[in-house]
């Protein structure tokens, strides 16, 4: 509760809103994921950087998602804008579990300041997992690999949906993207995905997370068996079938909506 109002909000790409809360208020950092549904518009990273040079505000990118996805390091360095700090996990250490904090030295300084504990403080799995990972990330060029593939992936999700006539959006980066369908029934029709598809042997939703793995003979096998999923949302939204009466199960939730 002491931290109550010590946050301020704002809208992902809309920089007034930054810049009326940066001058209402003495802000300590500014921290944001770079992209994660939707691009930043031209303008608005280099806007924020502004403020923060102006106003001494530590600028910080969440880079735990978009890491070593589009780059050899954080997404940033596609927009040419760098973070005071930016926070790394995830695809560093290839499912192991290790996080990274990397920033300016007399930032990264203030750490000394303080001490914290840990059960796991001489762990080096993560820290040995993350060194491989970067070495067979480098050596193999991996963000270029999975970008083509999530690409190609999302074509195949446009086609059987365009088969089956369904109306799809598509939403976050190539290699972690997503799509959703139009109307009240969207995320009834997310359920049946993962029902659906865990019958056939499958661990699936609206969104897929490429790897290295996902080679075009699996991706495909994958596209096949979705397409018998997408024909039965394709009967429900022709009223031959009723999407209630084929889901067995709760609906699932919409994202962190549960929380707020």
């Amino acid at each position: 509760s002491s931290l109550a109002g010590s946050v301020k909000p704002f809208s992902f790409n809309r920089l007034d809103q930054i810049e009326k809360i940066s001058e209402e208020n003495q802000l300590g950092a500014i921290k944001l994921e770079v992209q994660r549904s939707v691009p930043p518009d031209p303008g608005f990273l280099e806007g924020i950087r502004n403020i923060c040079n102006k106003k001494n505000i530590v600028l910080i990118f969440d880079e735990c998602t978009s890491g070593f996805r589009e780059t050899f390091g954080g997404i940033h360095k596609k927009y040419s804008v760098e973070p005071d700090l930016a926070i790394f996990g995830k695809a560093l250490g290839n499912g192991y579990a290790i996080t990274a904090i990397i920033g300016k030295r007399n930032i990264m300084d203030y750490a000394q300041n303080t001490f914290i504990s840990s059960t796991f403080w001489t762990e080096r799995i993560g820290p040995s997992a993350a060194l491989k990972t970067l070495e067979v990330m480098e050596r193999e060029k991996s963000w270029e690999k999975i970008t083509l593939m999530g690409n190609y992936i999302r074509e195949q999700w446009k086609k059987i949906a365009d088969q089956n006539y369904l109306k799809i959006s598509f939403n976050g980066i190539p290699s972690i993207g997503g799509f959703s369908f139009a109307g009240e029934n969207s995320l009834k029709y997310k359920t049946l995905i993962s029902q659906e598809m865990l019958k056939k042997g499958y661990l699936a939703s609206t969104l897929c997370y490429v790897s290295l793995s996902h080679t075009k003979e699996i991706v495909d096998k994958y596209i096949e068996n979705l397409n018998d999923v997408f024909e039965l949302i394709s009967k429900c939204e022709q009223g031959v079938l009723s999407i209630d009466d084929i889901i067995e199960g709760p609906i699932c939730h919409d994202g962190f909506k549960r929380l707020n």
